[in-house]
């Protein structure tokens, strides 16, 4: 099993758990983000250009998220 393919893996299970728990605290914005990160590598390995944009976009609203909370 290649590092692509769990890191596939790993950004399903990150961000289905850091959705859940972030109404417990906003901390998990910050998992979410890690999330992002992994789906933004997975997408650019594969060459999915559009995907990879997406990426970067929910790895931008995932800091957004967290600035707001923390300010909250």
């Amino acid at each position: 099993m290649n590092i692509i393919k769990i890191l596939d893996i790993l950004t399903l299970i990150l961000t289905v758990v850091s959705l859940y728990l972030v109404s417990k605290s906003y901390k998990f914005w910050l998992l979410y983000c890690l999330s992002s990160i992994f789906f933004i590598i997975v997408c650019a390995s594969n060459k999915i250009f559009g995907l990879t944009i997406m990426g970067v976009l929910l790895f931008i609203t995932g800091l957004n998220n967290y600035r707001i909370g923390k300010n909250k």
